[in-house]
């Protein structure tokens, strides 16, 4: 799936608008897992506890299969610096393109159902 983006990303002297995402793998998402881990201090003692505001954010950056002539995925720093418009941009098209119940609505709407 391709989109443009607004604002776009900076890359070295390059302003890329280009972006195409790919649906995700189980290895993304089990990546995604693991790097939203962090150890918190409980009541209880020290836990590991996953993010799920790094784990959407892991989510986004690995369904990026290019931007401009880039492959992906996005570091989380470029992630990061995305515009908050090409960020909203991105989670809709992650949502639409990874979330099998809007494709299914969407189909649905399409048949009259």
């Amino acid at each position: 799936m391709e989109i443009t983006l607004k604002d776009g990303l900076m890359v070295g002297d390059e302003h890329i608008k280009s972006l195409t995402l790919r649906k995700l793998t189980t290895g993304d998402v089990l990546d995604s897992e693991i790097a939203s881990e962090q150890v918190k201090l409980t009541n209880q003692g020290h836990k590991l506890i996953a993010s799920s505001a790094v784990m959407s954010a892991e989510l986004y950056r690995r369904s990026i299969k290019k931007i401009g002539a880039l492959d992906g995925p996005l570091s989380m720093k470029q992630l990061k610096s995305l515009s908050l418009t090409d960020y909203e941009l991105l989670r809709i098209a992650y949502e639409a393109l990874n979330n099998p119940i809007i494709e299914e609505v969407a189909e649905n709407s399409a048949e009259g159902r």
